[in-house]
């Protein structure tokens, strides 16, 4: 069964990124309303094993992504 990932351009990876960015970002420091970012973050639930829930996964596969571009862009 294919990921999220496996179907989501750049702009949606970056997109990703950001959200998990500022989920962390909220779980280290003062967040008024956690578990609505928490729903918001994540829709399906918190999924560790899932790679759309994992930060430095999205991140692998958007600099992938962005240096095959770049790449048939030369």
């Amino acid at each position: 069964m294919p990921s999220r990932m496996d179907n989501a351009g750049l702009v949606e990876l970056e997109a990703r990124m950001r959200e998990l960015d500022e989920w962390t970002r909220a779980l280290e420091g003062e967040h008024d309303d956690l578990e609505e970012l928490r729903l918001k973050v994540f829709p399906d639930g918190e999924d560790p094993l899932d790679d759309w829930n994992d930060y430095h996964r999205v991140r692998s596969e958007y600099d992938r992504r962005a240096a095959e571009e770049f790449d048939l862009g030369q």
